[in-house]
């Protein structure tokens, strides 16, 4: 028998013009939804819990998107105030839609702040203390060094969560960045797999899986057998968003069903 994997699909690479037809696309294919928190305001906020009531499709996860282009870890007050405030709307956000994990990153890009290890920890500790309050989980995205010089690897972030210490916040993986770092992604992820809240399933170029140069057969077989917490497809979709979801649901799902 193959075990039943409830898959997840970041919101940006569902297929549809709106909310309502991204939930349908989902719904069809019994998955879960990662919302991007890009910013959104109260009125659309409310608009998707109005919307949510009509679909069987949950929000498991929901990306502070933000922090692609805000720093945690800048030197300007001004900048660190605003970032953490958007992480903090992330998790006020996931609490009310009924999504247990916020996805966060530490930095993209060098820390400009001063004694930025020291820093985190304070940031990521009020984190978790909010988490703590509205049961939801933090997890902090391993980036690769080609994204950042702060923790730029699973073992490093490993090693900034353990020391951590908060059951709020947890390590989160990423199939791309792993092999970015030039380590074998199969390997990484057995390794650490009762340690990950969240894995995203992201081929090379930020492509699909199984349309880049990562080979998804071991990595599925090593999720199939040892991971069991949300796992989440994640990509740009090309001119054919579709197609592209069609193809690889069919992708993972057929690899994981061909595991024995």
């Amino acid at each position: 028998m193959v075990r039943c994997m409830a898959l997840g699909c970041v919101e940006f690479a569902v297929p549809g013009n709106t909310l309502e037809d991204k939930l349908r696309a989902l719904e069809s294919h019994k998955m879960w939804l990662e919302l991007v928190n890009d910013g959104f305001n109260k009125k659309q906020l409310n608009n998707i819990l109005g919307i949510l009531p009509s679909f069987n499709t949950p929000i498991k996860s929901v990306q502070a998107y933000l922090l692609h282009d805000l720093r945690m870890l800048s030197a300007k007050n001004r900048d660190r105030k605003v970032a953490l405030s958007h992480v903090e709307e992330t998790i006020k956000i996931a609490s009310k839609v009924g999504a247990q994990n916020v996805v966060t990153v530490a930095t993209y890009g060098e820390p400009t702040i001063n004694n930025p290890m020291e820093k985190c920890i304070d940031i990521f500790r009020h984190f978790g203390k909010l988490g703590a309050e509205l049961d939801v989980t933090i997890s902090i995205e391993a980036l690769s060094r080609d994204k950042t010089t702060f923790l730029p690897s699973i073992s490093e972030v490993y090693r900034f969560v353990h020391d951590l210490g908060s059951d709020h916040v947890r390590l989160m993986a990423d199939t791309m960045h792993i092999h970015a770092n030039g380590e074998n992604v199969a390997e990484t992820i057995r390794e650490y797999a009762t340690e990950i809240a969240e894995l995203h399933l992201h081929d090379t170029n930020s492509k699909p899986p199984g349309q880049g140069s990562i080979d998804f057969d071991p990595i599925l077989k090593v999720v199939r057998e040892k991971f069991k917490e949300l796992i989440c497809l994640e990509y740009r979709p090309s001119l054919d968003p579709y197609a592209d979801f069609i193809n690889t649901y069919e992708v993972v799902t057929k690899i994981i069903s061909a595991v024995r």
